[in-house]
C-alpha cells in the first residue's frame, strides 16, 4: 500500500456528510454542515466533487436534491467522474437522519487537519535531508503552516453566549460589581480615557512619539505596573536594547533611584537598599523578554510559546519598525503592513492584549502643535490594525521648553493624544509628568 492510500481519511464519514445533506431538498443541512467543513477537507476525489457541486446548488437557491445534483455534476463534467447516477443514489443510502450529520462532518475535519499536519511535517523533513534551508527557518515554516489549520468550533458565529455575557456585565455595571478583563496601565488618566478602561484583551494600543520622547519607557512602566500591580505575566520584546540593559531600567523604574549614582559612588544608603529590593522584586515577578526576532513568524511563534507555557496576558512590542522583513520580495511600506495585520491577528488569536510601539515621520516629529495620526511612519495600515492610537510629544512644542522641576526631581511636560480608539472617544488630550532619571511617568 502507497503513501497516498494511508494518509488519514474517513470514506463513511465523507459519504454520510453527503448522504445527509441530500435528506432535505432545501440547502438548510448542507449550509449548517459547512460551519464545520468545505469541499477541501474530502480526501477521496469523487465525494470532492459531490461536495462541490452541492455547493453551487445552494448557492444558486435550487433544490439539493439527487436530480439536481446529476445536472449540476453533468454541467461541471464530473458526473461520470463519480461514478454515475448509481454511485449518488448508494451514497444516499449511507444515512436515514441528519442526527450525527455534524459529528460526521468533525469526523471529516479532524482527517484533513492531520492529512495537512503531514504534508507540513513531510515538506519539512525534505529541507532537513537536503539541508536547503537553514533549521530556524525551517522552523518557521512548520510553525506557519500548522498555526493556519482551522481547528472548528461548531455554530462560531452564535451570538447568543456572548449576548448573555454582555446582560451580565450591564447588570453588574449598574450595581457597581463589574471587573474589566482590561489590564490598567495605572497612569495618571490614561485608563479614564481609554474604551475598556485599559488594554482589553484582543486589542492593539499603538504608541507612537518622536525620539528620546519616552515611549519606551512609558511601555516599561505599563510592563511593570501588569506584572507587579495586576499580577498579570507580561512578554517585553525589546529590539534596541540587550536584557542586561533593560533590566538595568526596570530596577530603576521601580526603584525610584537614578542608577547612576552607584557608578558615581554617591548613592546613599536607603537609595540601595531601594534597588536591591527592587532587583529582588524582578527575580520573582511573570516578566519575559526577548530581543531577537528573525521576522513576524518568529514572533508570533515566540509569543505562542509564552502564552501557552506562561499564560502572557499582555505584550509590549519596542518597536514594530525593527521587525525584519524580506526586503527582496516587498517594499517598507508593504513589508511594514504586513507585520502590522500579524500582530493585530496575534492579539485576537491568543486573546491578549498588545502594546506596539511605533516611528512617527519626520515631519510630524518637527512639527509644532504636536503629532496627527497620519504621521504614523511607513504605513497608513498601522492606525487601521490599531483599536487605539496614542500620539506622544513635548507640551511646548520641543524638549527644553517643556522641561520643569518638582519635590520629586526633574521632569519633562508631555502630552498625548488619542488619535483613534475604537471603544471610546477619540481625540482625548492628556498630560504625562515623566521624570527621566528614574524612567517613571505620572
Amino acid at each position: 500500500m502507497n503513501e497516498i492510500e494511508t494518509l488519514p481519511h474517513n470514506a463513511e464519514a465523507e459519504e454520510a456528510v453527503i448522504a445527509c445533506c441530500l435528506l432535505d431538498d432545501s440547502p438548510a443541512n448542507y449550509n449548517s454542515v459547512t460551519e464545520l467543513v468545505s469541499a477541501d477537507d474530502f480526501y477521496i476525489h469523487r465525494n470532492q466533487c459531490i461536495f462541490g457541486a452541492l455547493g453551487k446548488l445552494a448557492d444558486a437557491s435550487l433544490p439539493v436534491d439527487e436530480i439536481h445534483l446529476s445536472e449540476q455534476l453533468t454541467r461541471d463534467d464530473n458526473l461520470d467522474a463519480v461514478g454515475g447516477v448509481t454511485s449518488i443514489y448508494s451514497i444516499m443510502d449511507r444515512v436515514e437522519t441528519s442526527m450525527q450529520m455534524h459529528h460526521y462532518a468533525k469526523i471529516v475535519k479532524e482527517k484533513s487537519n492531520l492529512r495537512k499536519m503531514n504534508r507540513a511535517y513531510r515538506v519539512a523533513t525534505e529541507s532537513i535531508m537536503t539541508q536547503s534551508d537553514s533549521a530556524e527557518n525551517i522552523k518557521h515554516t512548520v510553525d506557519s503552516e500548522v498555526n493556519r489549520i482551522h481547528f472548528t468550533q461548531e455554530k462560531p458565529n452564535d451570538l447568543s453566549s456572548t449576548a448573555e455575557e454582555i446582560k451580565d456585565e450591564f447588570r453588574k455595571m449598574l450595581a457597581g460589581e463589574f471587573v474589566t478583563d482590561a489590564l490598567p496601565t495605572h497612569i495618571g488618566k490614561l485608563d479614564q480615557q481609554l474604551g475598556n478602561r485599559g488594554i482589553a484583551p484582543g486589542e492593539v494600543i499603538t504608541l507612537a512619539a518622536p525620539t528620546s520622547c519616552g515611549k519606551s519607557a512609558l511601555a516599561l512602566n505599563i510592563a511593570l505596573k501588569s506584572v507587579t500591580h495586576n499580577n498579570a505575566p507580561c512578554a517585553v520584546f525589546s529590539l534596541e536594547m540587550p536584557q542586561k540593559q533593560l533590566f538595568k531600567r526596570m530596577a530603576q523604574t521601580l526603584a525610584g533611584v537614578n542608577i547612576k549614582q552607584i557608578s558615581d559612588g554617591v548613592i546613599s544608603e536607603e537609595n540601595m537598599k531601594k534597588v536591591d529590593e527592587a532587583i529582588d522584586q524582578l527575580h520573582s515577578v511573570p516578566l519575559y523578554t526577548s530581543h531577537n526576532v528573525k521576522s513576524a513568524e518568529d514572533l508570533a511563534s515566540q509569543l505562542r510559546k509564552l502564552v501557552d507555557k506562561q499564560g502572557v496576558k499582555l505584550a509590549v512590542i519596542d518597536y514594530l519598525q525593527l521587525i525584519p522583513f524580506n526586503s527582496g520580495k516587498v517594499g517598507k511600506a508593504e513589508g511594514i503592513a504586513n507585520i502590522s495585520h500579524k500582530i493585530k491577528q496575534l492579539a485576537l488569536e491568543l486573546n491578549i492584549g498588545i502594546l506596539l510601539l511605533a516611528q512617527v515621520n519626520r515631519e510630524g516629529a518637527k512639527r509644532e502643535g504636536g503629532l496627527d495620526i497620519y504621521d504614523l511612519k511607513d504605513s497608513g495600515d498601522i492606525e487601521n490594525d490599531a483599536d487605539v492610537v496614542l500620539l506622544m510629544y513635548p507640551q511646548q512644542g520641543n524638549f527644553e521648553d517643556s522641561k520643569m522641576s518638582d519635590s520629586n526631581g526633574p521632569y519633562t511636560n508631555l502630552e498625548y493624544k488619542i488619535a483613534k480608539n475604537r471603544e471610546g472617544e477619540r481625540g482625548t488630550i492628556g498630560y504625562f509628568k515623566f521624570y527621566h532619571i528614574t524612567g517613571r511617568f505620572y
